[in-house]
């Protein structure tokens, strides 16, 4: 067996291998009795042909190509560690001779690892960021707040109005024929919220309870569901109930119902600090994501397309993942969405090869800066991903390591970089123009740390709460009524809603996350 370069450009390899003959005959004996039953030959029991009349009967080369994989799937690793490439992915070979009694010559052409060079640099520029926890920004808050604990109130003297919570029943009908899945019974509805299709929610409005009608619309062209898009449906509809939502006032009573606190100021001091320290933390991700792509800029290199292809993989078994955390089926989301699991695989390239060129530049400076991996620094690495998911460590390495968990490496060398990174930064202020211009660019996720730092800001709550106490003027003239349990078609909306957001998401997933 010879090999010897012919050809090295960009990230690719091209090199020619000679097998020699009696080499190759080994081989195609190993194809023959390896596929030996699946071919039919007269007269013979299937899978008990000799080789000679399997090769008469269906052609003298039938088992070459087998034989040329096996030669390759045992040998590759040995030939390209003896030319000392660092490949990468499967390779392209071609066969460019096969003649009896001579070598058998391919030619072979692999991606490789590229040569990451740096520019010298002493220290990385990021932008200044100047934020701050603003009376705004704690006013929010607070009518987010109120949002949460606003009261529903029963109507029963009045048409419903936008901004109301409704609860029909209907029947969707095509002409005459109803059709699957445009039925609902006890469906919660706010009217002017989109959920229904465009002009539902509108033909509501000046309905009163009890009140029977129909509600004409046409489907969007677009829709999910082929059969309906485009069409017009009527809706048999009855209104069946009407409710509105009342805004706590904002003073020290509702302060203490919700919070651990006696006043509305307290309240608020403790607001602003919980905000302040989300906002450090959330500027310390931003100012270690600028670092890493200031570091990404000084790197020069082009990213192989089979890193990309197995980093889109990754980040499609990520959104399956995520799907599943918000109550989603995937093979229904792609029903909702009318995709196809490729066009999501298509729609995560861009984000794939933006997270594999960063953890690419990150190693290779690792390298550069003779980082290494440790047993302590794996111990701890064990002992806080243990901890988030609640785990004793000893536990959690042996459920672990049924897995592929070289990620942990790269985690670990990744954070060590990160906290070189900071060491070196210069914060300039930077032009608006500047600014907004940079903003559009997607950030990369650098480190563990910094996802975990950003899912306990996202966990995070301003202020501890008490129960909520009972309302005071439920003695008042007012009817209070819980919402009633959600019935299976409202789900389905929801789940509907969610995809479509997902989808979205997907599309503009350059942005990262």
């Amino acid at each position: 067996m010879s090999v010897k370069v012919i050809e090295k450009k960009d990230n690719k390899v091209v090199f020619e291998w000679q097998l020699p003959w009696d080499e190759f005959k080994q081989y195609e004996q190993k194809a023959y009795l390896k596929d030996r039953g699946h071919f039919k030959v007269d007269g013979f029991r299937k899978g008990k042909a000799p080789k000679h009349m399997i090769e008469n009967y269906y052609g003298k080369g039938i088992f070459a190509e087998e034989a040329i994989n096996m030669a390759i799937n045992e040998n590759y690793e040995s030939v390209v560690k003896e030319l000392d490439i660092n490949a990468i992915g499967y390779p392209d070979i071609d066969i460019e001779k096969l003649e009896d009694g001579k070598a058998v010559v391919m030619k072979v052409e692999t991606e490789v690892m590229p040569e990451i060079e740096f520019e010298e640099f002493k220290k990385l520029e990021i932008p200044l960021i100047e934020e701050e926890v603003t009376d705004e920004t704690v006013d929010a808050y607070l009518e987010d707040e109120r949002n949460k604990n606003q009261r529903e109130i029963i109507v029963d003297d009045r048409a419903a109005k936008k901004g109301d919570q409704v609860i029909i029943d209907f029947k969707g009908f095509l002409g005459d024929e109803a059709f699957e899945g445009g039925e609902g019974e006890d469906t919660e509805l706010v009217l002017g919220s989109g959920q229904f299709i465009p002009g539902f929610e509108d033909q509501i409005v000046g309905k009163k309870i009890d009140e029977e009608f129909d509600v004409v619309v046409t489907f969007p062209e677009n829709y999910h569901a082929s059969e309906l898009a485009g069409k017009e449906a009527t809706f048999k509809t009855k209104l069946k109930g009407i409710s509105e939502f009342e805004l706590p006032e904002l003073n020290d009573d509702f302060a203490s119902e919700i919070s651990e606190f006696d006043t509305l100021d307290e309240f608020k001091a403790d607001i602003r600090k919980n905000l302040e320290e989300q906002l450090k933390e959330a500027i310390a991700i931003r100012e270690e994501n600028a670092a890493v792509d200031a570091l990404v800029e000084k790197a020069d290199f082009v990213v192989p397309e089979a890193i990309i292809h197995d980093q889109q993989h990754k980040e499609l078994d990520e959104y399956k993942y995520r799907l599943q955390q918000q109550g989603l089926d995937f093979n229904m989301f792609l029903q909702y969405t009318g995709q196809k699991e490729e066009d999501i695989f298509n729609q995560l390239k861009e984000v794939a090869e933006r997270r594999a060129r960063a953890n690419m530049t990150l190693a290779a400076y690792a390298k550069k800066l003779g980082y290494e991996v440790t047993d302590e620094d794996r111990e701890t690495a064990i002992k806080e991903a243990a901890s988030g998911f609640g785990m004793e460590p000893d536990k959690f390495y042996e459920m672990a390591k049924s897995h592929d968990i070289t990620f942990m490496d790269q985690g670990i060398t990744n954070k060590k970089v990160v906290e070189h990174l900071m060491t070196i930064v210069d914060r300039v202020k930077v032009e608006e123009e500047k600014e907004e211009k940079k903003e559009k660019k997607a950030p990369k996720k650098a480190t563990k740390k910094s996802e975990d730092k950003d899912e306990k800001k996202e966990a995070k709550k301003a202020p501890a709460k008490k129960e909520a106490k009972k309302d005071k003027e439920e003695a008042e003239d007012k009817k209070v009524k819980k919402a009633p349990a959600k019935k299976e078609d409202k789900k389905d909306d929801d789940k509907k809603a969610k995809a479509k957001k997902e989808s979205k998401k997907a599309k503009e997933e350059g942005d990262d996350k």
